[in-house]
């Protein structure tokens, strides 16, 4: 790796032991996609802030395209400088908006500044960039989407890319650390301590290990220095640092002043290359107490980790902060072998929008990641809908069981309640946007059917569609949840719902509805097209789920060209009462 010029740091001889080296050993497909599927997210600089975005705590998520742009858009990073530039590309998007309220397309304009702004590499290890010039202000935003998610983890081993996700930026040997030779030492007796009481034989050995970790903790926590990767970033002017995991992917951002664009390459090239995962123990009480407040102690948390085991017959059916006991018996050893399987160059894709120079960016990426070559063992994602790298394209998720058992009821304080969830291919399949579609029309806005049918006249408290969930690189599935009104029952809301998607896949969308629909779609494409960061979060989420970055514009193009004749068969063939896993939600 090349020598990094970090202001502050010093590089002590590294010890052979405990810091993970990758070997040096040298060693996708079409579809159509949702911007972003996060299920939670790691901030990393003054302190962890983490929110709850997935459906294991009881809060749905709409993982729909219209969904996740909108998580895109919401937290753009340097909003003053986006409020003081006048630069041309602003204009060009702002156009583009003013064709679709016209009702236009805006894809045209769009495509002009797509050739003129995009640049792509790939270096020979398998690393691609994609560069969005953008020059509103000389600031650029960084986002690197690793193709590893929970759903890549093994039976007895769930949450690993979530604790990885937390130990995202705990540092190297020369960031995090006072005295890393001290350090290294003690992080290996706290992995011997820890694997030592898995097979303690009596509770008195296991007491007396106990002991033994709290103390090497205490030593090991005495020598790191919490935040400073987050701390060095900041101190340059760096904003947002940040991860996020999802059952798809695992995701890391910041946007930098253009002039510190070095400064990222010197540290994320350290961090991927010789991690040092300190404080893993520690940070796993963190978890596994997140874990209570987000899934055992919400309202429908526990119905909805076991609705999902028992409706999916693929990974999807797992939690991704994992289960308790999986949590409790993961160990440093656990951690870096997926590290190593998992987060190889040939697995990244860097998207950098904002004031950049190709050529500059180009000469950092071979300066500090050329070198990298693919860990022993690691292994290449797959494309997305596919079964493995033979391009074997995924079946439904449908569960093993006969149809008569395809429903699960159980008591919760959030009842009560129904669900109903269709089985759907995955965003490679041409339905995708269709269901999409589909989804803004039953749910979304007080004009929606939903809304409009079922709470407006007082047959339910709330009632809701999500066009993928819990994500979509896999076959997923389509879910419409209902409260039912007092005056309701259970029975009853099951049988609206069910009508209400019935009549949809009978008579497809009103020209109407799919006008309205298509207008907002595209605006909130549009919306995620207007900052560096969300640039940068659509261009590598294209390009790893559909194998071009520029098909965010074919998405443009396809909501522009679809029909409601496309709609309603897309809900036929797949909203089908004959394909639906109903889910109870009995009060307590």
């Amino acid at each position: 790796m090349a020598a990094a010029h970090i202001r502050g740091l010093e590089c002590p001889p590294r010890p052979a032991a405990s810091v993970h080296h990758p070997s040096r050993s040298t060693s996708r497909k079409h579809a159509t996609v949702r911007l972003t599927t996060r299920s939670d997210s790691t901030a990393d600089g003054s302190g962890a802030n983490r929110s709850a975005n997935d459906n294991q705590g009881g809060n749905i998520r709409n993982h729909t395209r219209r969904g996740l742009l909108q998580l895109a858009t919401a937290g753009s990073l340097y909003a003053w400088a986006g409020r003081n530039a006048q630069a041309a590309d602003a204009q060009v998007t702002a156009a583009a908006a003013a064709a679709v309220a016209a009702g236009g397309g805006g894809s045209e304009l769009l495509q002009r500044q797509l050739d003129d702004r995009l640049s792509q590499f790939t270096l020979p290890n398998g690393l691609r960039f994609i560069m969005y010039e953008r020059k509103a202000a000389p600031i650029v935003s960084f986002h690197i989407y690793a193709d590893v998610g929970a759903y890549d983890e093994v039976d007895g081993q769930t949450g690993l890319a979530h604790l990885l996700e937390h130990m995202a930026f705990k540092g190297t040997p020369r960031i995090g650390t006072t005295d890393y030779r001290a350090e290294a030492p003690l992080l290996d007796a706290l992995d011997e301590a820890f694997y030592s009481q898995l097979e303690a034989g009596s509770p008195k050995e296991y007491a007396r290990l106990q002991k033994d970790l709290e103390a090497l903790s205490q030593q090991a926590a005495a020598l790191s220095v919490p935040n400073a990767y987050g701390a060095l970033l900041n101190a340059e002017g760096g904003v947002g640092l940040n991860a996020a995991t999802s059952q798809d992917a695992t995701k890391f951002y910041v946007s930098l002043p253009a002039n510190k664009a070095e400064l990222w390459f010197a540290l994320e090239s350290e961090r991927f290359q010789a991690p040092v995962f300190r404080d893993l123990y520690t940070e796993k009480t963190v978890v596994l107490e997140e874990r209570r407040l987000r899934v055992d102690n919400s309202a429908l948390g526990p119905f909805s980790e076991q609705f999902a085991l028992r409706s999916f017959s693929n990974n999807y059916r797992r939690p991704v902060i994992g289960f308790a006991d999986d949590i409790a018996r993961l160990g440093r050893r656990e951690v870096q072998a997926f590290f190593q399987q998992h987060y190889g160059p040939q697995n990244l894709t860097i998207a950098v929008a904002g004031d950049v120079q190709p050529a500059t960016i180009r000469r950092l990426a071979e300066k500090y990641f050329g070198g990298w070559q693919q860990p022993d063992g690691n292994q290449a994602a797959a494309a997305a809908g596919c079964l493995g790298l033979a391009g074997l394209e995924e079946a439904l998720a449908v569960p093993a069981v006969s149809r008569d058992q395809w429903h699960y009821s159980a008591q919760s304080k959030a009842g009560p309640g129904v669900m109903q969830a269709y089985y759907r291919p995955c965003i490679n399949s041409p339905d995708s946007v269709p269901l999409d579609l589909a989804s803004g029309m039953l749910s979304g806005s007080r004009s929606s059917r939903l809304y409009r049918n079922l709470v407006l006249p007082g047959k339910a408290l709330a009632a809701s569609a999500y066009a993928s969930l819990p994500a979509d690189k896999h076959p997923s599935t389509f879910v419409c949840y209902g409260v039912p009104a007092k005056e309701s029952s259970i029975k009853k809301l099951h049988a609206d719902l069910s009508a209400e998607v019935a009549a949809l896949a009978g008579e497809g969308p009103t020209a109407d509805e799919l006008r309205r629909y298509k207008k907002s779609a595209k605006v909130e494409l549009l919306d995620a097209l207007s900052n560096n960061s969300a640039i940068a979060s659509a261009l590598s989420s294209y390009q790893v789920l559909t194998g071009d970055c520029r098909n965010v514009l074919t998405d443009l193009r396809r909501i522009e060209l679809l029909t409601g004749a496309e709609v309603r068969e897309a809900a036929a063939r797949h909203l089908r009462p004959d394909n639906c896993f109903k889910g109870t939600v009995l009060p307590l």
